[in-house]
């Protein structure tokens, strides 16, 4: 039987479950704005600092003080018996507890432990919901130092020093116990990273996208596209690096001198899309187009990527684009293609991404064989281990890493197609023994029941650097049952091997190492990857030296 006691805390426990529901927006508005100073204090995205969340953030303010305000009218209403209103409406003091004990049929001793008992739980609980909260905010997606720096650490560790003795002087220990609740739906809230600065531009009304079928990338052009026949280009960019990998100033990549040729609209075809006016057709497949497109009024192209309209009522596949436009959005911009914009027109979802001059690199080694400078081989090497770096520390893994998600570009390697991605938690995206990925770069652990990791992606980053080298994978084979019986039996091919060892003899020993059939054996993940490359050098370079090795190795490369 609940006493009145019990009664009293429960109705309380509701009623702000209830207020935090119905202010949620309020509260999702105010983390963004959270998120968005502190990219803007990073210097990463000069974007992020924009209007709007000064207002949300006192809207958040008003709503907490409205919120206390009704609880301590509540707790001080006299509702209940004198008993449970002095528990409840007075700070915490342990002589409270023959309150408690007039309430419950228990001893005073009881009552003492079980009123400081509830009471230590529900502060602590308080104080650690507030730390984890703002730990969500201030790392998913944003550079490292958004939550390392000594201001930032400062300031949360005030709050939390604020929170502590409010808690224990202050306030009523009603307020206390709704306050730890209030708090607990803000960490749930905060658990879903929200794209913020210039990748957030049209996030809110993205609805569902669709991956491109595995084995074609839709972002890269084919000889016969002309991407520049009406609009020149923007001058490339030089891609962002995370603060680890922070670069000194470089010179202005070179500019290649014949851009691949778009293809031409067909009748069909639609003329714009979100905005966006289409200016010819970069790629498509059986489940999405990616085309040449200007948003109008501006000079800026961008490869703008939809699902093909017969696709639109398959609910599946709309759940597999909109798992790639989280994806994406959430990804850094070092040697990766950026998410611009998201939205949906007139039912059709699109993905809107930053333009990339050169082409895969599968397509390079078809027209112009194996890479055969070491520099330039290094510097695909460690401009992808930067990539994975980046990935790998949002606790995504890319599952598809192969040649034709590499694009070379006039600025460095770029890394495509995180459509079949997945949040590092266990979940297989398709059934068991059959994980997603292109056969002759897939780990051995994709072809059982073991659980698919950041592993695997440094296996298919092995994988690639000696396609790079050789001209095919390793582990290629005449037919399926000979490429799996290389990957988990009799090991790559010698051969393959050697023409890395012939350019670079330290990089083939991290790839050998990144091939191990064990897991365990290889690197973690990209930052180990990164960490091995460093260590297998005479010197290791400093963190802003790698993207200086990487520019000066990859001007070796002809394009």
């Amino acid at each position: 039987m609940l006493s009145s006691l019990d009664v009293a805390v429960l109705i309380m426990i509701v009623a702000t479950v209830l207020v935090r529901s119905a202010t949620l927006p309020v509260l999702v508005r105010a983390q963004t704005a959270t998120r968005r100073r502190a990219l803007a204090a990073t210097g990463a995205d000069a974007t992020a600092g924009a209007p709007g969340g000064v207002g949300a953030t006192v809207g958040e303010l008003t709503v907490g003080a409205l919120g206390a305000a009704a609880a301590y009218v509540y707790t001080a209403a006299g509702f209940f018996a004198s008993h449970v209103h002095w528990v409840l409406s007075q700070p915490f003091d342990e002589l409270n507890a023959r309150y408690v004990a007039a309430s419950r049929p228990m001893s005073l001793g009881v009552a003492r432990a079980w009123y400081i008992g509830i009471f230590v739980t529900c502060l602590l609980l308080w104080l650690l919901f507030c730390y984890l909260t703002q730990r969500n905010l201030l790392t998913a997606g944003l550079p490292s130092e958004a939550w390392s720096s000594g201001p930032t650490r400062a300031r949360i560790i005030g709050l939390l020093v604020v929170r502590a003795a409010l808690g224990a002087f202050l306030l009523p220990v009603g307020l206390v116990i709704a306050a730890s609740v209030y708090q607990l739906v803000a960490l749930l809230a905060s658990r879903k990273p929200r794209a913020v600065g210039g990748a957030a531009a049209g996030a809110s009304a993205a609805q569902a996208f669709q991956a491109a079928p595995a084995g074609q990338n839709p972002y890269a052009p084919t000889a016969a596209q002309n991407l520049y026949a009406q609009t020149p280009p923007a001058p490339p960019q030089p891609p962002y690096v995370p603060p680890q990998f922070t670069p000194p100033a470089q010179p202005t990549p070179p500019v290649v001198s014949a851009p691949p040729v778009g293809s031409p609209l067909s009748a069909h075809e639609p003329r714009t899309i979100g905005g966006y006016q289409l200016l010819g057709r970069i790629g498509s497949g059986g489940m999405g187009t990616v085309y040449l497109a200007q948003r109008q009024g501006s000079a800026t192209q961008v490869a703008l990527k939809t699902i093909n309209l017969e696709l639109l009522a398959d609910g599946d596949l709309l759940r597999r684009f909109q798992r790639e436009s989280e994806v994406l959005a959430m990804v850094p911009g070092a040697y990766t293609a950026r998410v611009l914009d998201t939205g949906v027109d007139a039912g059709r979802p699109y993905l809107a991404m930053e333009l990339l001059d050169g082409r895969p690199l599968d397509a390079h080694l078809r027209e112009q064989g194996p890479i055969r400078s070491a520099e330039a081989l290094r510097a695909l090497a460690l401009a992808l281990a930067v990539a994975l770096s980046g990935v790998h520390r949002l606790g995504l893994v890319h599952r598809d890493l192969k040649p034709a998600n590499i694009m070379l570009t006039t600025a460095g390697p770029r890394l495509l197609d995180f459509g079949i991605a997945a949040i590092v938690d266990g979940t297989r995206l398709t059934a068991t023994g059959g994980g997603p990925g292109t056969l002759t770069y897939m780990a051995p652990e994709q072809f059982g029941d073991e659980r698919v990791g950041a592993a695997a992606d440094v296996w298919a980053w092995a994988c690639c650097v000696v396609c790079a080298a050789y001209g095919v994978s390793p582990f290629a084979a005449t037919n399926t049952g000979a490429v799996i019986r290389r990957i988990v039996d009799t090991g790559p091919e010698p051969a393959a091997l050697a023409a890395v060892e012939a350019l670079d003899p330290t990089l083939a020993a991290v790839v050998r190492r990144a091939l191990a059939v064990d897991p365990a054996q290889r690197p973690a993940d990209g930052t180990g990857l990164l960490a091995a490359l460093a260590a297998a050098q005479p010197t290791a370079p400093d963190p802003a030296a790698v993207h200086d090795q990487i520019t000066r190795g990859w001007q070796t490369l002809t394009l």
